[in-house]
């Protein structure tokens, strides 16, 4: 990993917060310049005629450095490359017990949202100061408007919970400037080599290879002296396929690959078997019969045990706090996108022998890099172990410097404007061996008076789909589990019947307090995190984060074939299939 340079400016922390605190962080950077140049311009000139002035002022550039190949049957779709700065501004006017924020109007609900601009990608200094000027000038005025709007709308009401509206922090400083590069150059081949893997290879309708490979690099300044610059490269692979059994189901898989560099992604031939095992489990599955409604024992192992608690019960270990609205109609309504896992702090969520730890200070995991590892979160605040659940027991949720009553503090887990869980790691205290797991769920269908059980080891990820991924079942007992795409039948005489595909119905967070047995081994897989709630369509960023877990033994689980209809298949044959 490269080593970057962490340093906490003392002087920053003893004397009165300044600006001018963060000139230690990427001296030679012109963008990193016009923000601190143009934060301590409009912290000490920014005020309208009798108006406060902000209190608080932050700038975050996202830019990203990006370079992509798409081809098929070894032919090429599209090359793109291309680099982008998005200006982040955030501005409070009032203080750190109650400001412009955490409050929306129904007469005008824009303003709550923050002031993003773009900024110039060339280094031109008066460019750059005049569009953060401009954006400044926006959120000053914005923020004005908001705060005037909520002290008119709660003058009249008493506020229940007392809760500041920003939290105070010490200034920290990171820099992990290195001015390199995005290489996206073996982008092209790689997509094109690899994708004619699947030439030959008839029963596959659809097939594509994606290779993409970017540099973000974050920027961050706020009024208090926190600055940094975060980079993070990535290279990712990701080959897609689907075929149609016979009634015209179309079922899809894929194989992707994260690195942080070229030169740790695994060679063609490498991925051209990877691809060759994806389209044999593809021919299997379109061969298997349909899934028939099942209730009973399931045992989710590996990559389906990480995919599991990342989209079920991870979006319920973070804390976001609702804003206050203006109008009656919308409180009541909002109120029910409260995360019920606020109330369950200090009860049992998880049996006793599991605990949840999420841990972005460590960069490895026996020996395999983790993608969670970060040093400083958007907030500028240093990242840190967290314990969220300590032997079944809720001890808290992953949280920003927009305090709840029942978060008061923030995590450093802060990604553009949500918490996010980073390496995400399910640790147990007393596990089974695979034997031992094998036996219990075994058991557990006897009492039902079932024949066989079931073992789910994949699921479909959001990150790695050719279309666009499936919502799964609506409403408040609904779960955003994609559909399982490596489910078995087993019997207790080790035989195994592999089920074309099936989808979970009526699976919520409250059933991870009633796993019966998890294994005494864990493993480590990559997936994506998104912040929507179970039973809510996840539209907004996806972010790559690592899980390690053992396998998890679930006593009563129902698994149906996939909701809707079933188109039908093609009218002609595929126009490989004589060949």
């Amino acid at each position: 990993m490269k080593s970057f340079r962490i340093a906490v400016t003392a002087a920053a922390i003893l004397l009165a917060p300044s600006p001018m605190a963060s000139l230690d962080v990427a001296q030679d950077s012109v963008l990193m310049q016009a923000l601190r140049d143009e934060l301590a311009r409009s912290m000490e000139e920014l005020q309208l005629e009798d108006a406060e002035k902000p209190y608080f002022l932050a700038y975050r550039v996202f830019e990203t450095a990006t370079g992509s190949a798409v081809a098929s049957l070894g032919g090429l779709l599209q090359v793109n490359e291309g680099r982008t700065r998005q200006l982040w501004v955030e501005l409070r006017v009032g203080d750190y017990d109650f400001d412009n924020t955490n409050f929306v109007s129904m007469r005008n609900p824009s303003a709550m949202l923050p002031v993003v601009t773009q900024l110039a990608v060339d280094d031109d200094y008066d460019a750059l100061r005049r569009q953060i000027w401009l954006a400044t000038d926006t959120a000053y005025k914005r923020a004005l408007d908001q705060l005037a709007g909520k002290r008119a709308a709660l003058q009249n009401k008493t506020q229940v919970e007392e809760v500041a509206d920003f939290t105070r922090e010490e200034p920290f400083q990171f820099d992990g400037w290195t001015g390199s590069a995005l290489d996206a150059s073996p982008a092209r081949d790689l997509a094109v080599d690899v994708s004619a893997a699947m030439q030959g290879l008839a029963h596959l309708s659809r097939s594509e290879v994606r290779v993409v490979a970017s540099l973000d690099r974050t920027w961050f300044v706020n009024s208090e002296g926190s600055a940094f610059v975060r980079e993070t490269p990535f290279v990712g692979f990701y080959a897609l396929a689907a075929t149609q059994a016979d009634d015209g189901a179309e079922l899809q898989d894929a194989v992707f690959v994260w690195v942080d560099d070229w030169a740790d992604m695994p060679d063609v031939e490498t991925l051209t078997a990877d691809v060759h095992a994806m389209a044999s489990r593809l021919e299997q599955r379109r061969q298997s019969p349909v899934a028939e409604r099942y209730v009973g024992p399931v045992l989710f192992e590996d990559q389906a045990a990480a995919e599991l608690v990342t989209r079920v019960l991870g979006p319920r270990l973070i804390a976001i706090r609702l804003p206050t609205p203006d109008n009656p109609q919308m409180e009541q309504a909002m109120a029910q996108l409260r995360n019920p896992f606020l109330d369950k702090i200090g009860s049992r969520v998880l049996p006793r022998f599991l605990s949840i730890v999420t841990d972005p200070t460590i960069a490895a995991h026996e020996g395999i890099p983790l993608r969670g590892a970060q040093p400083v979160d958007d907030d500028g605040v240093p990242t840190r172990r967290m314990v969220l659940v300590e032997r079944g027991i809720l001890k808290t949720l992953l949280s920003t410097r927009v305090p709840l009553a029942e978060v008061p503090r923030t995590s450093g887990s802060r990604w553009r404007d949500s918490p996010v869980p980073s390496n995400f790691l399910i640790e147990p205290t007393r596990g089974m061996s695979a034997e031992e797991l094998k036996e219990e769920l075994f058991l557990l269908a006897e009492d039902r008076g079932l024949d066989h059980a079931v073992v789910v080891r994949r699921i479909g990820t959001r990150l790695a789909t050719l279309d666009s991924p499936s919502r799964g079942f609506f409403g408040r007992q609904a779960s955003n589990v994609e559909p399982l795409i490596g489910v078995y039948k087993v019997y207790p005489d080790g035989s195994e019947e592999r089920i074309r595909t099936a989808s979970i119905s009526t699976f919520s967070e409250s059933d991870f307090k009633d796993i019966v047995a998890v294994s005494d081994t864990t493993t480590y897989h990559e997936t994506g995190f998104s912040p929507a709630p179970p039973g809510v369509p996840a539209t907004g960023p996806i972010w790559p984060i690592a899980v390690i877990t053992p396998a998890l033994l679930f006593e009563d689980v129902t698994i149906r074939r996939p909701p809707g209809n079933i188109r039908k298949p093609p009218v002609t044959p595929h126009p490989l299939a004589k060949r």
